[in-house]
């Protein structure tokens, strides 16, 4: 009988987190931003790569702000698995905003020169990166001075929708 009774209990448990991870991620759809389609025609392969990147990169940011932030609420039903998600959520950003800073440092000395012209100079990206000692991590959540790192997290995605808006701008990239 209490083997049942466990076995019941972990179902109901196993139902409940499912359906909290459910609404979470209906709440983040409903609350999503409309992208519109990129303009790449007038880019070269390599802008067009970059722009795609950017794109990828700042939607991506999206999934440990989100973490981070429901972290910050106390959940009596969190769990050592909840909190490793988070720290793979930044893992996974640092990764790739590193990447994405391959893809600009590959960039031909045209098209780089181009991206500047623009206003879409990497070094702000960079920047962020550096600041956070090469990596996102929950135990720099809070550092004196700045703002919690899911604000910085967002910013950084402001960021990058700038370069991605600059990358947009056709009369400026070509003349």
């Amino acid at each position: 009988m209490i083997e049942l009774a466990l076995f019941v209990a972990a179902v109901g448990y196993g139902a409940f987190r499912l359906m909290r991870s459910q609404s979470a991620a209906r709440r983040y759809l409903e609350e999503g931003k409309d992208d519109g389609p990129l303009e790449l025609g007038h880019l070269t392969p390599s802008l067009r790569r970059l722009a795609l990147e950017t794109r990828t990169l700042r939607i991506s940011l999206e999934s440990p702000i989100r973490a981070l932030r429901e972290l910050l609420h106390a959940d009596l039903t969190r769990t050592q698995e909840d909190i490793d998600a988070v720290d793979h959520a930044l893992m996974e950003a640092t990764r790739q905003v590193s990447d994405w800073l391959v893809v600009v440092d590959r960039l031909s000395e045209s098209d780089r020169q181009r991206l500047d012209d623009v206003g879409g100079t990497p070094e702000p990206v960079r920047a962020v990166l550096n600041a956070e000692h090469g990596g996102f991590e929950r135990s720099r959540f809070r550092v004196d001075g700045q703002p919690t790192l899911d604000v910085r997290l967002e910013n950084l995605g402001k960021e990058l929708a700038r370069i991605e808006a600059a990358l947009q701008v056709r009369s400026r990239i070509y003349r």
